[in-house]
C-alpha cells in the first residue's frame, strides 16, 4: 500500500517509496511447494486411499497455503517511504505501525548481508540514531548499496548543502513508477545517458559559423569580380581612352552596354 499523502507535511516531498525483497516470501513458499509436492507423491503412491483420507490432506495443503497468504499481505502491507526529511516504516494488516526517523538524525546507515543475501541482491540496513543506543533495522531490503547511497546523498544535500542523487526508477514512489515509464522510454532497458552522481556533464560543442552564401550580382551591375576576364579587359582599355579623351561619354557608354549585353 502506497504511503498516503496525509502523512507528508505541506514543504516535504516523497522521494521512494520500497517494499521487501522477495526472500520474505521465500520460507512459507517453499514449504507449501514441499508440502504440496509430498501430498501428490502419497497420492500417487497409494492407489485407492480411503475416503477419510481427504480431510486430513485438505488440511495439510492449507497451512502452509494459509500461511504463504498471510505472509503476502504482510509484504504488501510494508512501506519504507524516504522523503525529503525522514524515513518512515509503516507496517501491519489490522493495526497499523507506523515509525519515523528524521535525516537529521541519523549518523551512520550500515549494511549487513549474508552470502545468499548477496547472490539474491538484498541486506539489511542499520541505521544508527543520534542520541539512541538501539538502530534501527529494515530487513529484507532490496539493492541496499544503492539506498545507502540515496540516503546519503539526501542526508548530505540537508546538512552538508550538496546535491541530491538520482532516484532509480525502482524506488520512486509506487504512484509515479507508470508515469515515469511512460515518459521515459529509457527506463525499460535502464540505459540512460547521465553521468553517474557527482560527474559534471561536459558542454556541447559549439557548432561552426555558416558561410554567407554567395549574394547573385544585380541585373545591369555585375561586379568587376564577377566579368569575363577579355570583357573586363576591354572595359578597362575603354575606360583610358575616355579618360585621355579619345572617346566620348556616349561613346564609352554605348561600348560598355555592348559589352555587358554579350554576357
Amino acid at each position: 500500500m502506497a504511503l498516503p499523502r496525509k502523512f507528508l507535511n505541506d514543504d516535504e516531498e516523497l522521494l521512494a517509496e520500497l517494499r521487501p525483497h522477495w526472500i520474505f516470501l521465500f520460507g512459507p513458499l517453499f514449504t507449501s511447494i514441499g508440502v504440496w509436492v509430498a501430498i501428490i507423491a502419497i497420492v500417487i503412491v497409494w492407489r485407492n486411499p480411503p475416503g477419510w483420507t481427504n480431510y486430513p490432506f485438505l488440511i495439510l495443503a492449507l497451512i502452509p497455503a494459509l500461511w504463504l497468504l498471510g505472509r503476502f499481505v504482510r509484504w504488501r502491507s510494508y512501506d519504507v517511504a524516504l522523503t525529503s526529511t525522514r524515513i518512515l516504516v509503516r507496517q501491519g494488516i489490522l493495526g497499523r505501525d507506523t515509525v519515523q526517523l528524521r535525516l537529521q538524525r541519523i549518523t551512520e546507515v550500515n549494511i549487513r548481508q549474508e552470502l545468499i543475501e548477496r547472490l539474491l541482491g538484498t541486506g539489511s540496513l542499520v541505521i544508527d540514531v543520534q542520541g539512541e543506543d538501539d538502530s534501527l533495522t529494515l530487513e529484507y531490503m532490496r539493492k541496499p548499496a544503492i539506498v545507502q547511497r540515496v540516503i546519503n546523498s539526501q542526508i548530505n544535500e540537508i546538512v552538508g548543502g550538496g546535491q541530491r542523487e538520482a532516484i532509480p526508477h525502482d524506488m520512486l514512489p509506487f504512484d509515479q513508477r507508470g508515469a515515469a515509464r511512460r515518459t521515459d522510454p529509457r527506463a525499460e532497458t535502464g540505459q540512460y545517458d547521465t553521468p553517474p552522481f557527482g560527474v559534471t556533464t561536459p558542454p556541447a560543442p559549439t557548432p561552426a559559423p555558416t558561410p554567407p552564401a554567395p549574394t547573385a550580382p544585380a541585373p545591369g551591375g555585375p561586379s568587376t569580380g564577377a566579368l569575363p576576364f577579355e570583357i573586363r579587359d576591354r572595359l578597362i582599355e575603354l575606360d583610358d581612352l575616355r579618360k585621355r579623351g579619345i572617346l566620348s561619354e556616349e561613346e564609352f557608354a554605348a561600348k560598355k552596354s555592348e559589352l555587358l549585353h554579350r554576357i
